[in-house]
């Protein structure tokens, strides 16, 4: 069963993320590394290892951080893509999970660590932007779940720890996806397995459309949060009226509509999931795309073995430690 995340068990989790030293806990609540004494704030209950001083808003990294907050403070309700989960963790025996320790790596809103929670022993749930406030609020009544604010870059977790770690539609946002990929390699467990999701490259009709959109990225990346959500909304009313309200109504006459058709997932998702995702798309500055043999061969230069990838609306990607 899933037990209580303690002081003591957390503490075993984490490391420093500049030097790999262990951690202890001050009188005031705040922990200290014992090797080069950093201070990590723990504000909420959540340890801090970065804070907006760390990152140049006029950056890539910087934009990213501040979108990924802002979406998931604006988009923090959990229950409409629910249904995400049963897609990310099909093939996946989540009863495997009994008793093991698991890191979900870019935890956004703490939709996915929430739902996970109840398999395993104990969550811990990363994320480097103010996303991690929402996150703690979704898995508040998960005892098992412990939110960190932390960078994947430099994960402040222990090695050779975590049994399970998956990362949901993050890597291919960031600059050093090989190098993050690494480090999360390096928080599993010998004999451990990891699970990504990928965006995946597109041919023919669909690649077109994800080349315009990407000529669109060039714009929408450099404005201002607020207008972009109000651009993102209009685009999506206009994509449920003239694409998946379609596609549902094929569905009920009867005609197959196939996974690999333009936007066909959100034939099952409200109308809230489509907005979310648009401004997904179109404010993370670094998005990048793969090809099967192309995420089979990331997975492999990490050092992961029985690497298997297969779609999903993406690609899905497992490996063992």
């Amino acid at each position: 069963m899933p037990v209580t995340m303690t002081r003591e068990r957390l503490l075993e989790l984490l490391r420093c993320p500049h030097c790999r030293g262990n951690l202890q806990r001050l009188e005031i609540g705040d922990l200290k590394c014992q090797e080069c004494g950093r201070s990590i704030p723990v504000v909420r209950d959540i340890p801090r290892f970065v804070n907006d001083e760390d990152f140049d808003g006029s950056g890539a990294a910087g934009r990213t951080r501040a979108s990924f907050g802002y979406e998931w403070t604006h988009f923090n309700d959990w229950k409409p893509s629910s249904e995400t989960f049963g897609d990310y963790f099909s093939n996946f025996d989540l009863e495997w999970l009994r008793g093991r320790t698991v890191l979900d790596a870019g935890c956004g809103m703490g939709r996915h660590a929430r739902q996970i929670a109840p398999f395993a022993d104990t969550v811990v749930a990363v994320d480097f932007s103010n996303a991690i406030n929402e996150a703690a609020r979704n898995v508040a009544d998960q005892a098992n779940v412990q939110c960190v604010q932390g960078d994947l870059t430099r994960l402040p977790v222990a090695d050779n720890t975590f049994d399970f770690v998956f990362s949901m539609g993050v890597l291919h946002h960031i600059a050093d996806t090989s190098g993050t990929l690494w480090g999360l390699v390096r928080a599993l467990k010998p004999g451990g397995r990891l699970r990504l999701y990928l965006y995946w490259k597109r041919t023919g009709f669909a690649g077109a459309l994800l080349w315009v959109v990407a000529l669109a990225r060039k714009v929408t990346v450099r404005l201002p949060f607020p207008l972009l959500r109000v651009l993102c909304w209009l685009l999506s009313v206009g994509l449920m009226a003239g694409v998946v309200l379609p596609y549902r109504l094929l569905l009920t006459l009867g005609v197959d509509v196939k996974d690999t058709w333009p936007l066909s997932v959100y034939t099952k998702y409200p109308f809230n999931v489509l907005y979310n995702d648009q401004f997904d798309r179109f404010s993370a500055p670094i998005e990048k795309r793969y090809s099967e043999a192309e995420v089979a061969a990331l997975l492999e230069s990490a050092g992961l073995r029985e690497v298997r990838v297969f779609s999903r609306f993406g690609w899905i990607a497992d490996g063992i430690k």
